[in-house]
């Protein structure tokens, strides 16, 4: 297999790699069951090392794009249409409340997700770079700014993304927002149509359900599995029903909070459904800097730029604190989309988004992503092991490939009510995965989201301890 690879892009061999194999399945030059070349056999015709190759192999596997059996090699993965042949343009959840309020006690160990460890905030390299932004910049860029952004943030979110995710997409297409919260809410805003209604993932995030809730659609759930969004059920969606979609919501790079990663497949179905029913994608790529297992996963953005609308933030990486985030939109919506920002804050902090611009142009924030992903890795690895040694067997894990939570399975335990106040009242505090649940079933009521990434050593030993004592007197009364 002819293979061009450039060492002087500065991009990783094992990306090109990756991409050069991902667009012959995608054009249909590679065919499903077509055998790869051995790793080996390939690193010594490209002259490279086999271990990048073995790389490039293994996160084209993680996608979906290729299969491994034993005995048969590598091949290509079958259900994977060409691009080619996907054709069109893009032209129930009533408000349920949510009544776990997180309110922890200082001495508590709260596993709640999506939090940064915050002691890390590079303060001295941000306090540096915002007051030479204040002292450096003309009276000028006092004003009021364009609704979209600085164009400096445009232009160094655009390398950014095309560094670290391998996305191409020009500046106009970045809109700057606070925050990624506030990305769905202009998006749900704009694509509102009589009867409206969005496709989410189920489980899904709770506040995000939340906005499009108020800003007036109904919600269809769609269950998710390890896989991400079971894209096998757009297939029963009536066409009235299918009619009424304006968007789907997914995060398919790593489900929250299962943690499943989107196959092709299910991303070119997915896709598929959007464009036969005229709705949009809203891609909202959450966590996906922080994967332990692989290289970050390809965007769907990148198979459907005129379907997708992709959503960034930086808040997972930096700080809550730091309201900051991004949209890329399609050009049908471009024009659409400043008016609306305008009028919901007129624009982002515009001091921040230029020490944002500085700090993404000097490195800085690569720099930081690899350090908090080594200490995360760390704090995964801790939770894991201490997991591991109080519950023995008794235990699964899955969604652990990436982000700031992971996913423990009880299979012999109900979180009730009373369960979770034996919890709290012992010290620790876990969300069920059934409360993340649209249809709560109970397919997820032996699950808990675990969050690890704001916690030291000492406390996420501390809350598995307390979790063991919990469960075990929880046990103890079952057997009695």
């Amino acid at each position: 297999m002819w293979l061009e690879l450039d060492a002087d892009t500065g991009i990783p061999l094992r990306r090109q790699i990756y991409e050069r194999i991902k667009t012959l399945i995608l054009h249909g030059d590679l065919k499903a069951e077509e055998k790869l070349p051995s790793s080996r056999g390939l690193a010594k015709d490209l002259g490279i090392a086999r271990q990048t190759v073995l790389d490039a192999y293994e996160q084209l596997l993680a996608e979906g794009y290729l299969a491994a059996r034993p005995g048969s090699g590598t091949r290509v993965a079958q259900g994977i249409a060409p691009t080619a042949s996907l054709s069109g343009t893009p032209a129930g959840f009533m408000g349920q409340k949510w009544q776990r309020a997180d309110v922890s006690r200082p001495d508590e160990v709260n596993f709640r997700s999506g939090i940064p460890a915050l002691d890390k905030f590079p303060q001295e390299e941000w306090g540096r770079l915002y007051r030479h932004v204040c002292r450096s910049l003309p009276a000028a860029a006092f004003r009021y700014c364009g609704p979209g952004g600085i164009w400096e943030l445009r232009e160094a979110i655009t390398a950014y993304l095309f560094r670290m995710r391998g996305i191409r997409v020009p500046p106009e297409r970045v809109m700057i927002t606070s925050g990624s919260t506030q990305g769905l809410r202009i998006v749900a805003r704009l694509l509102r149509r009589n009867s409206s209604a969005v496709l989410v993932e189920d489980p899904a995030h709770r506040g995000l359900l939340e906005v499009v809730v108020r800003a007036g659609y109904t919600v269809e759930g769609l269950r998710a599995d390890e896989r991400g969004l079971d894209t096998s059920a757009l297939r029963t969606l009536s066409r009235e029903r299918a009619g009424r979609v304006a968007f789907a919501y997914v995060t398919p790079s790593h489900q929250y909070p299962l943690g499943g990663i989107l196959p092709v497949q299910r991303r070119q179905a997915l896709i598929g459904f959007a464009r036969d029913a005229g709705c949009h994608i809203v891609e909202d790529d959450y966590d996906s800097e922080f994967r332990y297992e692989g290289a970050p996963v390809s965007s769907l953005y990148e198979l459907a730029p005129e379907t997708v609308i992709y959503l960034g933030s930086f808040s997972k990486i930096m700080a809550p604190a730091l309201r900051l985030g991004f949209a890329i939109v399609p050009d049908a919506l471009r024009a659409a989309w400043e008016p609306e920002k305008m009028y919901t804050d007129v624009h982002t902090d515009a001091l921040s988004q230029y020490t944002l611009a500085a700090f993404i142009s000097s490195g800085g924030l690569e720099r930081h992503i690899r350090k908090m992903k080594k200490l995360y890795q760390r704090k995964r690895a801790h939770l894991l092991q201490s997991l591991a040694r109080h519950f023995g067997s008794r235990f699964e894990v899955r969604g652990q490939a990436a982000g700031l939570h992971l996913v423990a399975a009880f299979p012999d335990v109900v979180f009730t009510e009373e369960l979770l106040a034996a919890l709290r009242a012992r010290g620790v505090r876990a969300v069920p995965v059934e409360d993340y649940s649209l249809c709560r079933d109970g397919a997820h009521a032996h699950e808990l989201v675990l969050g690890y990434s704001h916690l030291s050593e000492e406390d996420l030993d501390k809350g598995v301890a307390l979790l063991k004592e919990a469960l075990a007197a929880h046990w103890r009364l079952s057997s009695a």
